[in-house]
């Protein structure tokens, strides 16, 4: 297991937050200028942990206008790498947060491969990468509408059930409390009211 290592310094004083250590990547988070959050990843990242590096990406966004995630020390970055920056993609477009990506060879194969337009905003440097950041123009955040009219009943495909607590597809023919986001790529998640009809999974 490698240790942790210490993240370079960074410009404008920026602090560091509670790093995330697993079995073969770490994670630590900085912010810059007060209002970019930069997330820097060590070793691997690939089935087993994609889905932390999403879910650290998006709990250090908190009041951030920027994003850079420096991923220039991975030794290897695999598909589900390459998933988990298209979900933190649509997560900043719909919150309009200009990001950028700092890729190592890793990464740079990679986007070769999975992004051959170069759509991704990606960089070699923390400072071209901040420039990518600040030259992205501040939108407001992208609201999201239902598919559907209010109250009419639905038939899901990506729903949770608080009847059996289920994540699967779930088929119910009830009316639906209010909606919220499931996955930031997909479309919306019901919640299931428990005091109407059963579900069949």
């Amino acid at each position: 297991m490698n240790t942790f290592l210490a993240p370079s310094a960074l410009p404008d004083s920026g602090f560091l937050s509670q790093p995330w250590e697993g079995r073969s990547a770490q994670l630590a988070s900085r912010r810059l200028r007060s209002s970019v959050a930069v997330i820097r990843a060590y070793g691997g990242i690939d089935a087993s942990n994609a889905d932390t590096l999403t879910e650290y990406t998006f709990g250090h966004l908190m009041r951030c206008r920027g994003l850079i995630l420096d991923l220039r020390d991975l030794n290897f970055f695999g598909t589900e790498g390459f998933l988990a920056l298209h979900r933190v993609s649509v997560y900043c477009g719909r919150a309009g947060i200009g990001w950028a990506i700092v890729s190592g060879e890793a990464v740079s194969r990679m986007l070769r491969i999975g992004d051959p337009q170069g759509l991704l905003p990606a960089a070699s440097t923390l400072e071209a990468a901040m420039a990518i950041v600040q030259d992205q123009p501040h939108r407001p955040p992208q609201p999201i509408t239902s598919r559907r009219e209010p109250g009419q009943s639905s038939r899901c495909e990506r729903t949770v059930c608080l009847v059996c607590g289920g994540t699967q597809q779930v088929r119910h023919e009830q009316r639906t409390l209010p909606e919220a986001i499931a996955k930031l790529d997909g479309p919306a998640l019901t919640v299931v009211d428990p005091g109407v009809r059963r579900c069949e999974i």
